[in-house]
């Protein structure tokens, strides 16, 4: 039976995939990637099967960039992480590919604008009410 279904649903699921823009399969290919320490644009273009210009050239196509996008989902996954787990900040710093420690609480503060601690604060408030 799987024999039989299998090539339809790998084109559906090529399909999909075609449709999707490339911010989105780059988002997609960082989710992925970056808690097995992967993030650069030659690792993401070469999942995606492109060349890093031809990455580049499309992404600022559709009005972003790469480290545009790596920050987007870099921040999306540290709130995730501090919020719905008990992780350190140096955990979360190595799963989202940060070298070091400082420089992730220093990109977060920049991102929401609040220190880590202010963060989960604020998201303990919100989840009570």
């Amino acid at each position: 039976m799987w024999d039989y279904f299998e090539p339809e649903l790998k084109r559906r699921l090529d399909n999909l995939r075609a449709d999707d823009s490339y911010t989105i399969r780059v988002q997609t290919a960082l989710t992925e990637m970056l808690p097995g320490g992967e993030s650069s644009i030659d690792e993401v273009s070469k999942k995606l099967g492109f060349s890093r210009r031809t990455l580049q050239r499309k992404l600022s196509e559709e009005g972003t960039t790469f480290q545009i996008q790596l920050n987007c989902i870099r921040e999306k996954l540290a709130k995730n992480y501090i919020v719905n787990f008990n992780m350190t900040n140096e955990e979360i710093a190595y799963l989202i590919g940060y070298c070091d420690c400082n420089s992730f609480i220093r990109a977060f503060s920049t991102w929401t604008g609040m220190s880590i601690s202010q963060y989960k604060n604020e998201m303990r408030k919100n989840q009570i009410v």
